[in-house]
């Protein structure tokens, strides 16, 4: 039997070992019994928790979109702030560009690779409950830069789809090429804060009305220092996903 985690429930561990294992062989391919081992439990214990494999399936995909349960050690938003849309736009690209390239699990990489290699449908039902929300306040935040005169476009849809697309397409392939030959030649030596500035950059030059010099608008010291206590908690605990708390929290400051 696999050796147990110290000071971690039963339950925890399963999930931990079904991550693990739904990542290395997908869904169709995991077996209840390498999930077992790798917990250190017995399968009966599994079915306690967790009625099926799909059943489980479901609470991991879950875990990845919604996080753990548990939000007692994230720190909370004190105050206020009074935020343009330039500004709360920047507070988006900024978490965003840090949660793919810093916090993202790369067991959840290779679940979503399966996921698409066996055109389950799980991932749309999560898409659906969780990340459309979230689109959604992006897709809000420009137009409401629109209506102010900060960004112009005739595609706000499209420019709210870009941001995303690339930094995830850049994360992806990223992990796909780390190791090997070509990885140097497609990605140099760009850290973490040139790719956030691109992102930033493209973004604002993008939504630029014709009329306005390009700036990329400050923050708030203190924001700043609080987005970046909440990152540090999502690199610390990029193994159980962005939990829906912080995700309140974002959506705080955003709609304030």
């Amino acid at each position: 039997m696999a050796k147990k985690e110290k000071g971690t429930e039963p339950r925890e561990r399963i999930m931990r070992a079904a991550k693990k294992e739904f990542s290395e062989r997908g869904f169709s391919g995991a077996r209840m019994s390498g999930i077992a081992k790798g917990a250190g439990v017995n399968k009966a214990l599994i079915h306690y928790y967790f009625k099926d494999k799909e059943t489980l399936y479901v609470e991991v995909m879950r875990r990845v979109f919604r996080g753990s349960e548990s939000e007692e050690e994230f720190p909370m938003f004190l105050g206020k702030f009074d935020l343009s849309p330039s500004q709360r736009l920047y507070v988006i690209i900024y978490i965003m560009t840090n949660i793919f390239l810093r916090a993202t699990d790369p067991d959840i990489m290779r679940i979503f690779f399966w996921e698409m290699a066996e055109g389950t449908c799980y991932l749309d039902s999560m898409t659906q409950e969780y990340s459309l929300p979230r689109q959604r306040i992006l897709n809000e935040v420009i137009q409401e830069g629109i209506r102010t005169g900060e960004f112009e476009t005739d595609y706000p849809l499209f420019a709210a789809l870009n941001i995303g697309t690339f930094i995830s397409f850049y994360t992806v392939h990223k992990q796909l090429y780390k190791g090997k030959p070509l990885f140097r030649e497609l990605y140099g030596n760009a850290s973490d804060q040139d790719v956030f500035q691109f992102v930033l950059e493209s973004v604002f030059k993008s939504l630029r009305p014709k009329n306005k010099k390009f700036e990329i608008p400050k923050l708030p010291d203190e924001l700043k220092n609080k987005i970046d206590d909440i990152i540090a908690v999502l690199i610390e605990k990029k193994d159980e996903g962005v939990t829906e708390g912080i995700i309140r929290q974002v959506e705080t400051i955003l709609n304030d």
